[in-house]
């Protein structure tokens, strides 16, 4: 058979458009070393260049699969916390109730009870207090309050 029949890649219309990947990356180094002289006769920096993206053989489908696997773990990531907790239920209400009525039924008992030893406390010293002048029940009445306040901010 003689080579004539055989269509070449180097001549012809299709051999004028065919372009090598080391043609391709000698036209990037012209062109980037041009800009770089370009921008030392302005005496600027050359901004940072574009990096070509890696190419992925993936399939749309499987770049789009991988996306939606991603968020979704992203969105349980940032729901976790926000499982792990729950509402009370009915009983769990009613037993936190009765411990917080307990709690200020006692606080309410032992204010009356400082109150009625306070009163009783007032009565003992005005009992013993000299009754001769307004000015000594004065400074009884006056150390009186002192120690009542006393008591209060130190409950």
């Amino acid at each position: 058979m003689e080579e004539s029949l055989i269509p070449s890649l180097s001549g012809g219309v299709v051999g004028s458009r065919f372009v090598t990947q080391d043609e391709v990356e000698a036209a990037k180094a012209r062109r980037e070393e041009q800009w770089k002289a370009a921008y030392a006769r302005l005496g600027q920096e050359p901004p940072p260049q574009h990096r070509e993206e890696v190419y992925d053989g993936r399939s749309l489908a499987e770049k789009l699969a991988a996306n939606r696997i991603a968020k979704q773990e992203e969105w349980e990531e940032k729901t976790k916390l926000a499982n792990q907790f729950r509402a009370l239920e009915e009983d769990e209400i009613m037993f936190l109730d009765s411990i917080r009525e307990k709690q200020e039924e006692e606080e309410r008992v032992r204010k009356e009870r400082d109150g009625e030893e306070l009163k009783q406390f007032k009565e003992y010293i005005l009992q013993w207090a000299p009754k001769s002048s307004t000015s000594d029940n004065f400074v009884v009445e006056l150390l009186l309050r002192e120690l009542i306040h006393l008591i209060h901010h130190q409950l």
